[in-house]
């Protein structure tokens, strides 16, 4: 028999979701009226108590998905559970995203202030030939190969749109980086259309016209005063892990794209990127980074491992093309790259992971 937590541990993560969003799993099963005490254990959180100072790292998330299917007997409760996400799950970013008035202006308000909700996973959009494209990036943690955390996740941010807006919205494609699991067809059913699986990473392409859409649900004063809170939140949390997670993510995404990484061009899309009237200099940024115990030159270094070796582990993409997706302009350097990050080719590296079992999860 688990024994109830009366207290958070001083070793709790200080990574990962927010406790708030996270508690929408087991309170489903309680829901159904269901036990749900092993799938608490499992988030590490006390029975019904979900502060909202603590994170749940997205590995004990996962672990707690399999044991929650394991009491139901059912992966579809997932997708009761993220239909069951609302503002009281997000915080004051939830009202505040609630109350915005366009649906660009929910979309950029979330990206701004997303790592209140999650700093292991972020979002970032494009829009490009009448699409929206969001990619879901990895920060300092595998991609999950779960498809029910993928799930419960992009789930979720869908229920919450059509929600919010009060319109039956429906993706273009979803993508998935994991297996199709059992009873794929129902999840496809509720987004409206097939999502991919075993793909390089996770997107969701949408209609760019979402972006125009009028919020019934606009309310200018409680957005006001809930865009204020959430930016107080944000201006309390250690803003060196803030902006480490910005340019990793901006770095990651401008390498997949084949556009420089370099210092000047990072500094520039940050500032497009924030907004922010008083833009960061390339000499300021080095310094927040050297107060962060990094260089420029090592944080370069450090996304492209994470990058390459992700894709050499988790997608069937051409070497070539993942050397180019890490931002080297030829095979070659990028073997060299390889071998002496890990000691192996980058084809060993793809052979042993596809060897390599993957390890039983546990409760």
């Amino acid at each position: 028999m688990s024994t109830p937590r009366t207290a958070p541990a001083l070793d709790a993560p200080t990574r990962g979701i927010q406790a708030a969003f996270v508690r929408v799993l087991p309170d489903t099963l309680t829901a159904r009226g269901l036990p749900a005490t092993a799938v608490w254990d499992a988030l590490g959180l006390a029975v019904d108590e979900a502060p909202e100072h603590m994170r749940v790292p997205v590995a004990a998330l996962c672990r707690a998905i399999e044991v929650a299917c394991r009491l139901t007997g059912d992966p579809l409760v997932l997708i009761q559970a993220a239909q069951a996400v609302r503002p009281l799950h997000l915080g004051s970013l939830g009202y505040a995203l609630m109350s915005s008035s366009f649906g660009e202006d929910g979309l950029l308000m979330y990206e701004r202030f997303q790592t209140l909700l999650c700093d292991e996973l972020l979002a970032r959009h494009r829009v490009a030939k009448g699409l929206i494209e969001v990619r879901h990036e990895t920060v300092g943690i595998p991609l999950p190969r779960d498809a029910r955390f993928w799930w419960l996740l992009l789930g979720a941010r869908l229920a919450f749109a059509r929600w919010v807006s009060g319109r039956d919205l429906v993706p273009v494609r979803i993508d998935i980086p994991a297996p199709r699991p059992p009873q794929a067809d129902a999840f496809d059913r509720f987004i409206g259309c097939a999502a991919r699986y075993d793909t390089p990473d996770c997107r969701e392409l949408m209609p760019a016209d979402w972006l125009a859409w009028l919020n019934p649900n606009a309310d200018p004063a409680m957005h006001a005063l809930m865009h204020a809170r959430t930016a107080q939140q944000m201006a309390a949390r250690p803003q060196g892990d803030a902006l480490l997670m910005r340019i990793r993510l901006i770095m990651a995404e401008r390498m997949g794209q084949g556009l420089d990484v370099s210092l000047d061009a990072l500094t520039q899309a940050l500032h497009a990127d924030s907004g922010e009237a008083q833009p960061i200099s390339a000499r300021q940024l080095q310094k927040r980074l050297a107060d962060q115990g990094l260089s420029f030159k090592d944080l370069v270094e450090e996304v492209r491992r994470e990058r390459a070796l992700r894709l050499l582990r988790d997608s069937t993409q051409a070497i070539g093309d993942i050397a180019a997706a890490c931002g080297y302009t030829e095979v070659s350097p990028f073997h060299r790259a390889v071998r002496r990050w890990t000691g192996l080719t980058p084809a060993q590296v793809r052979q042993q992971a596809m060897s390599t079992p993957a390890a039983p999860t546990q409760p």
